[in-house]
């Protein structure tokens, strides 16, 4: 993989020099990120933040592409944590004397809604020559490479995880190609992602897609409509449901069937997301991508659904099985006479060994605790106006 390496990092220089749409546009957008970082970001002004200086910096971010609603994003980063607080906590978080893992995990203790993408990111263009980004592109290209990347769930992984793109940092340096900081790596694992590997999704590169208000987040409007009479009659009815239950806990949300309706409205236009943050291994991504559901908090999946409507429960159980080393709960909802098909199949191999990490949940549940977080956020928008 050594000589392979060599031979992208060659073809990578020749393109650099050739190509004049992708990369000078490449160069200008990243340098104008730096300055923009440099102004806005410095050490006498960050603890300063405005709301516009901060709105800015989050829709910037790559990692937030993933959001249909930007501008939502950034209000929900506001409300739940308060601009001065963001402000204290970004100065810290790239200003403080801690290591970096110390301040790395400091504010993911104290600040809701901003996962490891994000961070990693806001990291490496404050200072890229220490920080490395971590999201889906080196996650896919540097097994492919020969150089292990494992999941980034707290500070020292970051720092192993910044590590492993330092390998490939070094390779740049050492095979002629100039000024190497970590976010030129970025851009070779980028290239390689889209260029060589071919490894684009399906939303890479669109635009976001129009999300509802915030006011459909808290169940009012198009949001209610699409679960309004409460029936669970379908696949799609209860994956609906789901989403709407995760939107209105708080959690951002995704269906890998964005395309199929319900009560006329697709589901993807319910999901908060529209594509899921890296988060682990290509191969744990390639199974959970296509879980029915999943509830994520700070970029990381807290809960797994599968539905299982007509069919038998193991598929659902196999792919979540495939993500039984994350610290993540499991669900399958379907009927109630699907339980003892449930019970009988989580007695198999290979579900056995974990079968205590599987839940199950009926219709009749999944609609009792839609109702009640309804009635109860109703009450709560009256009582705090």
């Amino acid at each position: 993989m050594a000589n392979d390496l060599k031979t992208h990092i060659a073809n990578f220089k020749n393109w650099l020099k050739t190509d004049t749409i992708k990369a000078p546009c490449w160069e200008e957008e990243r340098k104008e990120r730096l300055a923009w970082y440099r102004t806005h970001l410095g050490k006498d002004h960050v603890g300063k933040i405005t709301q516009s200086e901060f709105a800015f910096l989050i829709k910037s971010l790559w990692a937030s592409n993933i959001f249909k609603n930007k501008d939502y994003k950034v209000g929900k980063l506001i409300q739940d944590n308060g601009l001065e607080k963001l402000g204290a906590s970004l100065e810290e978080l790239l200003y403080g004397e801690n290591s970096i893992d110390k301040r790395w995990d400091s504010f993911r203790s104290s600040i809701k809604g901003l996962g490891p993408s994000s961070l990693s990111e806001i990291l490496t263009f404050h200072n890229p020559q220490e920080h490395g980004l971590v999201n889906l592109k080196p996650y896919k290209v540097l097994p492919r490479l020969g150089v292990t990347i494992n999941s980034v769930s707290d500070g020292q992984s970051y720092c192993r995880a910044v590590e492993e793109i330092g390998r490939i940092k070094r390779e740049l340096e050492e095979n002629g190609v100039p000024d190497v900081d970590f976010i030129l790596t970025d851009f070779f694992i980028a290239y390689l992602f889209l260029e060589v590997f071919d490894l684009a999704g399906k939303h890479d590169g669109l635009p976001p897609v129009p999300k509802p208000g915030i006011q459909d987040r808290a169940g009012k409007g198009a949001m209610s409509t699409a679960v309004r009479d409460y029936p669970i009659d379908s696949h799609e009815g209860a994956e609906a449901m789901l989403l709407a239950l995760g939107n209105l806990l708080g959690y951002d949300t995704y269906t890998p069937d964005a395309n199929h309706s319900h009560d006329g409205r697709k589901l993807g236009e319910i999901a908060t997301l529209q594509d899921l943050p890296a988060f682990t291994s290509e191969k744990i991504m390639d199974s959970v991508e296509n879980i029915d559901v999943v509830w994520l908090k700070d970029e990381w999946p807290e809960y797994f659904f599968e539905v299982e409507h007509t069919t038998g429960v193991t598929s659902g159980l196999l792919r979540i099985y495939q993500a039984r080393k994350l610290n993540t709960k499991f669900f399958i909802a379907g009927p109630k006479d699907v339980l003892k098909k449930f019970e009988k199949e989580v007695e198999k191999a290979p579900f056995s060994s974990i079968k205590d990490k599987y839940r199950f949940r009926s219709y009749e549940q999944l609609r009792d605790m839609f109702v009640a977080t309804m009635n109860y956020r109703s009450a709560a928008d009256k009582f705090l106006g």
